[in-house]
């Protein structure tokens, strides 16, 4: 029986009650019937009150339980987002409605150099000027905010978003990611696009100059327009050796580069680039000598290949007289190679350099030799993707020695 028939049924038997006293006129009975109301009365108030607490009991267990439920649920959510924050490589900020720090992840940590943010006032963070200034406005203003900043010679995109429960403004999630890779490289390409641009222009300003004036003078003498023509192809095949230089590079920088390994005789390939060179050291008369010690291993022959040319022809490049020297050998773990020559040298200060794109340490000379300033920097790829290691010791005016190191026992690519 609910609350309401109960109070019908009591209002009815107070009426019958009543009605009994005043039809009777008997004091006896009405004292009776008085009783009885009473009784029932105390006995009515009594189960109401056991129901009203039995019933305030399950509510209050209920509402208890559901408490805990929704505690569990955020506990269990908070550490999500925890263990997910940690796991990410971004930097995640959380502040509450109240200007505290609610959550930080180590990365973010570790990008500001900040420990125990937890409960703290964002204001702790107003040292690192641009993410403060950033934060400030994102939260005072309700909206997002996204930027770059620079601190501590690291480039940093904030990506600051309001968070909202319905209409109320709860705080803000503040995501941080080191972008100073992608600056670099930006930075990088830039001046790689500056660099091509200008040796590119070099050659093309000369084939350009030099077509003009053949054009322009048809009745030039013999030999001199033999000499114009001679410039006109040793431009013509620097420019080709840049360009075939910058697709090696470009295809070296994508992602999905690749080497072909395949089991090759690391002496007979030095042999073929040597026998391939002897008639420039011949013209330069220069001596081409080989120490090498046989052994086969996992390497991508094209490429290594050409990484044994280059190194020869920079030898050979470098030198006025003396000797160019290819020697291999087996070093614990590594087989070696060294290239040595007599040539110019190498100044302590270019060493770091040499490796660098389009470095020369002799402008005039390597232009001379139709070189494109690629090179060094294109063995030094190929020796790296190989696992390798490439070093140079030289003296300036004695000459200077390339080593290349090969783990004998190769990782799998």
């Amino acid at each position: 029986m609910n609350v309401k028939q109960h109070y019908l049924w009591m209002v009815t038997l107070y009426l019958t009650g009543t009605v009994l006293i005043i039809l009777l006129a008997d004091i006896l009975a009405s004292v009776f019937i008085v009783l009885v109301l009473f009784v029932y009365h105390l006995i009515a108030f009594s189960t109401f009150k056991m129901q009203y607490i039995n019933k305030t009991k399950e509510e209050k267990e209920r509402l208890l339980y559901r408490l805990d439920q929704t505690q569990k649920e955020t506990h269990e959510v908070a550490t999500q987002f925890t263990s997910l924050s940690e796991l990410i490589d971004s930097g995640l900020l959380l502040i509450d409605d109240e200007e505290r720090i609610k959550q930080v992840n180590k990365t973010f940590s570790l990008y500001f150099d900040k420990e125990d943010l937890l409960d703290k006032s964002y204001d702790v963070l107003s040292d690192i000027k641009g993410l403060y200034k950033a934060i400030n406005e994102a939260y005072l203003q309700e909206h997002k905010v996204r930027l770059q900043i620079e601190y501590n010679q690291a480039y940093y995109d904030v990506n600051i978003s309001p968070i909202f429960e319905g209409t109320r403004y709860r705080g803000c999630l503040v995501v941080v990611h080191d972008i100073t890779q992608l600056k670099t490289a930006e930075t990088f390409q830039k001046q790689f696009t500056a660099d091509v641009s200008h040796e590119l222009k070099t050659p093309l300003s000369a084939i350009k100059g030099i077509s003009e004036i053949l054009a322009n003078n048809p009745a030039m003498d013999q030999q001199e327009r033999k000499e114009f023509i001679d410039t006109m192809m040793n431009e013509s095949a620097r420019l080709e050796t840049i360009l075939n230089d910058l697709l090696i590079i470009s295809k070296m920088d994508r992602l999905d580069y690749e080497l072909k390994l395949e089991k090759t005789d690391i002496e007979a390939l030095i042999d073929e680039a040597i026998q391939l060179l002897k008639p420039m050291a011949s013209e330069k008369d220069l001596d081409l000598i080989a120490e090498l010690t046989p052994i086969e291993m996992m390497v991508d022959s094209t490429k290594f290949r050409q990484v044994i040319i280059n190194l020869i022809k920079n030898g050979l490049n470098y030198t006025d007289k003396g000797y160019v020297k290819i020697r291999s050998f087996v070093e614990k773990d590594w087989y070696v190679i060294e290239v040595h020559d007599t040539g110019i040298g190498i100044n302590e200060d270019d060493r770091e350099l040499v490796f660098k794109r389009f470095y020369r340490v002799d402008d005039a000379r390597s232009r001379a030799s139709g070189g494109s300033g690629l090179g060094l920097s294109i063995i030094k790829n190929v020796v790296k993707k190989h696992d390798g290691e490439i070093e140079l010791d030289s003296i300036p005016n004695k000459g200077s020695t390339f080593r290349v190191k090969l783990p004998i026992i190769a990782e799998k690519h």
